[in-house]
């Protein structure tokens, strides 16, 4: 391992980015902070920047969009150290989910009512939203994707256990809407893994690959590729993540935190899509007995980037060994257990902010 970053213990780690010459991260105290990739340097701490962050995503190259549960997005510019735009109502619904590609930005919010809302919004306009679909999942939002290469394909993906594809060039809802894949169980990730093929993961890291169809060819969908419940085929308690990298190809973390470890698993594509054990990397101590809420690679593909519940930002290099770095976050009171949580249904009252296991 290279080197790290640490928070203080009581912190979670939410999100990690990779963009230009920036890592930056968003955690359970509200703070974003902006490191250098290579040492894990301390740029920059913007404190208390949304009221309970949920999202993080890079944004036209150099910007970062965040978003939480008082219902805003904000733009950043972390070389000017200043925000350059802002959209969406206070206190309004939640934003648990958000995408974004070239001048539009979809959010997509806990359920509230009988509606759980995805929203598009274009940043040349931000008077009112050029998109509202809010009549295809019944609970949270809880994954949004724009297609790689067809960029006006929205993916989403939802507690409901749905995961859907839009056509955003399309403003009624109903005719949007040009796929519904059944998961069977609540989603926490969802992506395009090529042009025609999708993954979900859910919260019971129930994993499967889907191929989509263009809307206007009426053939027979392909099932489902379904792993199952990978925790039995990896040996691990959890899925962190799968990351689509140009550079690496798709890789999934699997972590125990009983073990004190972490292995990067590829996803190879031959004849069919299999896990391949044999060419994975092991982190070894990973976040200790804690979980790890995300990963990234830096741009070049070099390195893998770690944030865990323990309050540490971790940097490998993309080989074995110990983390060549850390960062810790600055001593906070304590306002959370340090166990893993599952999905806190959003209806319950105790449920306090986004909890994304």
């Amino acid at each position: 391992m290279a080197s790290s970053t640490s928070l203080d213990s009581s912190t979670y780690i939410y999100k990690l980015v990779a963009i230009n010459t920036y890592l930056v991260s968003i955690s359970s105290d509200d703070n974003l902070r902006v490191l250098d990739p290579r040492t894990l340097a301390l740029r920059e701490n913007i404190n208390t920047v949304s009221r309970g962050i949920t999202c993080l995503n890079g944004f036209q190259d150099r910007d970062f969009l965040i978003a939480g549960r008082d219902g805003l997005v904000k733009c950043l510019d972390a070389r000017e150290k200043r925000m350059t735009f802002r959209f969406g109502e206070v206190n309004s619904t939640p934003i648990v989910s958000m995408a974004c590609q070239e001048n539009l930005i979809a959010t997509g919010t806990e359920l509230t009512g009988s509606q759980a809302p995805i929203t598009v919004w274009d940043v040349r306009h931000l008077r009112n939203p050029v998109l509202l679909y809010d009549e295809s999942h019944s609970d949270d939002i809880t994954e949004l994707s724009f297609h790689p290469s067809h960029r006006s394909i929205l993916l989403s993906g939802s507690i409901d256990g749905l995961v859907n594809l839009y056509d955003t060039t399309i403003t009624d809802e109903d005719d949007a809407l040009t796929q519904v894949f059944n998961h069977g169980s609540s989603i926490a990730h969802a992506g395009f893994l090529s042009d025609d093929e999708i993954f979900a993961l859910s919260h019971d890291e129930i994993f499967s690959i889907y191929e989509t169809t263009d809307h206007t060819d009426a053939q027979t969908p392909v099932p489902a590729h379904v792993f199952g419940d990978l925790r039995s085929q990896l040996q691990c308690e959890y899925i962190v993540d799968l990351i689509n990298s140009g550079s690496t190809g798709p890789v999934l973390g699997a972590g125990s935190h009983s073990l004190h470890q972490l292995d990067i698993v590829s996803l190879h594509h031959g004849s069919a899509w299999n896990l391949d054990t044999s060419d994975g990397l092991r982190l070894p101590g990973a976040h200790s007995q804690d979980v790890v809420r995300s990963m990234c690679f830096s741009n070049d593909g070099n390195y893998i980037f770690t944030g865990g519940e323990d309050g540490l930002i971790k940097a490998w290099r993309s080989s074995d060994g110990p983390p060549i770095g850390t960062f810790t976050t600055p001593p906070k009171p304590k306002h959370s257990d340090k166990k893993r949580k599952d999905y806190i249904s959003p209806h319950k009252e105790e449920r306090a902010r986004f909890q994304p296991y």
